[in-house]
């Protein structure tokens, strides 16, 4: 790949208008210090297939040229500020060789699915949606509990 197409790949990438834009941006001191996060949104698309989106917008490619532990990989949707926990179990399996089946092949057959079986969601942890249980400060419901509760001595 030429220095131009790298540049021009970044820009793009980025959203930015030049590549000037690109260096005074936030998103250049992220990719600077998450060397994978430029390896796979600028270097690594250019050489796989992509074989798959999950409903998050995640694409997913493989290049068997590429040794085994580095065939496959995911392009987040939002490239600079993705979530780990954004990638179904399902491609989850498919990622990391437990099994080769690729969930867009059999997304289409009539799966049963266990009666207790729930929905995938991306974690909340970290945002304002996290799970806040009943005495936390950020629970919007608040207790009017009392913290210490005095022995009074029985009367006589």
């Amino acid at each position: 790949m030429s220095l131009t197409k790298y540049l021009n790949n970044l820009v793009s990438t980025s959203g930015k208008k030049s590549l000037a834009g690109f260096f005074v941006s936030w998103e250049f001191a992220k990719m600077i210090v998450d060397g994978n996060l430029m390896h796979n949104n600028v270097v690594r698309p250019q050489s796989g297939a992509q074989v798959g989106i999950d409903k998050f917008g995640n694409k997913y490619f493989e290049d068997n040229e590429e040794s085994y532990a580095r065939r496959r990989w995911i392009v987040f949707a939002d490239k600079f500020d993705y979530k780990i926990s954004s990638i179904p179990p399902e491609w989850h399996g498919w990622l990391n060789y437990i099994n080769d089946y690729k969930p867009s092949d059999y997304e289409t057959i009539d799966n049963k699915k266990p009666m207790y079986h729930a929905e995938w969601t991306i974690s909340a942890t970290g945002t304002q949606e996290c799970y806040n249980p009943k005495g936390s400060w950020f629970n919007p419901a608040k207790r009017n509990w009392k913290k210490v509760e005095i022995w009074q001595p029985p009367q006589v």
